[in-house]
């Protein structure tokens, strides 16, 4: 299904809301003779307001769908282009290190090097507060966000990562913590959720 369509369950929503909608006007319609014209106008309003009610709930975008990566704003953020739109992209269950933190800027040169410029394939979660597509991010079969990991060079998020695949996310974590890989040379890196509630 094309990305700027609704999904099934949107158009069953879309759907409750029209019969809401129209079973209210059926009775004042039907209780005196009205236009032929009329009824047109006020049911093609009531489409359009179901549409409209769609598009909102999706944002116009699809569970999964390519873009084409046109900057790496930090390690965990993107700002991808799909079909003539730019759109920002925060990676799904992880935090990269912030930029003042160590392994910030290594964490943006490995995202930098592995996708941009590139096509990628995203899932998408939700919406953050942001305005930004939560997602996780394939490219070459390989999701990023394990990759970032793997790497040392982000956290499994304790606040937001609660599905089943974040356990396995969990272990790549700690292995590369036992490797030593990226921030983990560290002897106590410290997640960025915990360095904004000292430094913000």
């Amino acid at each position: 299904m094309p990305p700027f369509f609704c999904n099934y369950n949107d158009l069953e929503k879309m759907s409750r809301t029209v019969d809401r909608c129209v079973e209210g006007w059926r009775k004042t319609l039907c209780s005196r003779s009205w236009p032929l014209g009329f009824v047109f106008w006020v049911l093609s309003a009531l489409l359009v307001l179901g549409c409209e009610i769609c598009l909102a709930n999706t944002n116009g975008y699809d569970d999964v769908f390519s873009a084409d990566v046109v900057k790496v704003i930090d390690g965990d953020t993107l700002e991808v282009r799909h079909q003539g739109r730019k759109l920002r992209v925060r990676l799904f269950g992880i935090d990269a290190p912030e930029w003042q933190q160590d392994f910030s800027r290594q964490a943006k040169e490995f995202t930098r090097q592995r996708v941009e410029g590139q096509r990628v394939e995203l899932r998408s979660k939700e919406w953050d507060k942001y305005g930004r597509l939560v997602a996780v991010v394939h490219i070459g079969g390989h999701s990023l966000n394990e990759e970032l990991l793997r790497e040392g060079l982000a956290w499994v998020h304790i606040y937001y990562c609660k599905e089943p695949i974040c356990r396995k996310w969990r272990r790549l974590e700690k292995e590369a913590g036992v490797a030593k890989r990226g921030l983990w040379k560290q002897d106590t890196p410290v997640p960025p959720w915990e360095w904004k509630q000292n430094y913000k």
